[in-house]
């Protein structure tokens, strides 16, 4: 199985926070949203997440995305880089 690490502008993926930063719509007469969190980031490699797995993998990017869609998270370059080993 691949495993991955993400990187954003040079910083590792380490998890998204407990804090909101914004609503994603989930459809349906009665949405009241998704709660979209943080991206939490460090310098440090071995902080990062491993992310074993395409379906994982995809799994965070959504988590990602919605935080650039829906919140207010900025970015220049992400990296997805598969992990040897």
């Amino acid at each position: 199985m691949n495993a991955y690490h993400i990187k954003i502008d040079g910083m590792f993926f380490v998890d998204t926070s407990d804090k909101e930063i914004g609503q994603a719509s989930v459809g349906g007469w009665y949405d009241e949203g998704a709660e979209v969190k943080g991206v939490i980031l460090s310098p440090d490699k071995d902080k990062a997440k491993l992310i074993e797995g395409a379906i994982n993998l995809k799994s965070y990017w959504n988590r990602i995305y919605d935080a650039i869609r829906y919140g207010d998270f900025k970015f220049n370059k992400i990296e997805i880089v598969r992990v040897e080993g």
